[in-house]
């Protein structure tokens, strides 16, 4: 299936339905605002995968509801599951327009041991992007998930993300499920800083809904309980501001996950906006 094609006012934007409904290009006034799929070499690293569970499972195991459930662990190295498998399934294309596109995936056991339904509409104004998730739990039993966007900006100038806490973290990148007071480089991460040439990475809470990135506004609302940040060392050219749903491995964490009754959904939003 090839990509979709929008534009309104200055904004010119691609999705890929058969790549994880990615925003695999994403431009105001020819400027790239997002990292495009063409400049990456991971599979995370180009404009904004869908990440269900997000970030790290601690050895690909949970428990809920009195059973264990394991996923496969593709990072060996923590032992760790990284970042699901949503964002490299292919979407249905339900509905395109020139400034609106709408998407549905319907994903089984080979997603996610919980059946759900994810509905994305993306839609370009004269202000920027807006992107609307819905995750539907389409099973008989409850539901438990965190949910991320691994949103890969072309490093900016000047960035604030509203932070409060990190998620302290061992030699393997899993966090120890202790939160603790930012230090005094984190704090600059929250009240805006030049990030070029700074290693940047961590796992917080959020402490509100508006990222500034560059000359642009990133807002996540309906639920986005935390950030995650990185930038591959400082100078690779981007900047991740990850908006999550859930704590990073907060399958396993008390309180760091979504749990959904059977048709329940979750409803979440992003906006990106030119200051």
């Amino acid at each position: 299936m090839s990509r979709v094609r929008l534009a309104q006012g200055p904004w010119r934007a691609e999705i890929d339905p058969a790549l994880g409904g990615n925003i695999t290009s994403l431009e105001w006034n020819g400027q790239a605002v997002l990292q495009p799929i063409e400049a990456a070499d991971d599979p995370y690293l180009y404009g904004a995968p869908l990440l269900l569970p997000a970030n790290r499972t601690r050895c690909g195991r949970f428990h809920f509801d009195g059973q264990d459930y394991a996923l496969p662990v593709n990072e060996p190295a923590a032992p760790a599951h990284l970042h699901g498998r949503v964002h490299d399934a292919p979407f249905e294309l339900l509905r395109a327009d020139g400034a609106c596109a709408e998407l549905q995936l319907n994903a089984g056991a080979e997603i996610y041991p919980f059946p759900f339904r994810l509905e994305l509409c993306y839609r370009l104004t004269e202000d920027g992007l807006t992107a609307d998730y819905a995750i539907t739990n389409t099973g008989d039993r409850a539901m438990p998930l965190t949910f991320g966007l691994h949103t890969t900006f072309v490093a900016p100038e000047f960035f604030s993300v509203p932070i409060d806490r990190e998620q302290e973290r061992d030699a393997r990148n899993l966090p120890t499920g202790i939160y603790r007071p930012l230090d005094a480089q984190q704090q600059a991460f929250a009240d805006g800083c030049d990030p070029r040439g700074m290693r940047i990475s961590g796992y917080f809470a959020s402490a509100g809904t508006i990222a500034r990135i560059g000359r642009f506004r990133y807002a996540a609302e309906g639920g986005f309980d935390h950030w995650v940040l990185y930038n591959g060392g400082g100078n690779r050219g981007y900047l991740c501001v990850e908006p999550q749903c859930g704590a990073v491995d907060g399958l396993n964490l008390p309180g760091g996950r979504r749990v959904l009754a059977p048709g329940e959904a979750l409803k979440l939003r992003t906006r990106l906006e030119r200051m």
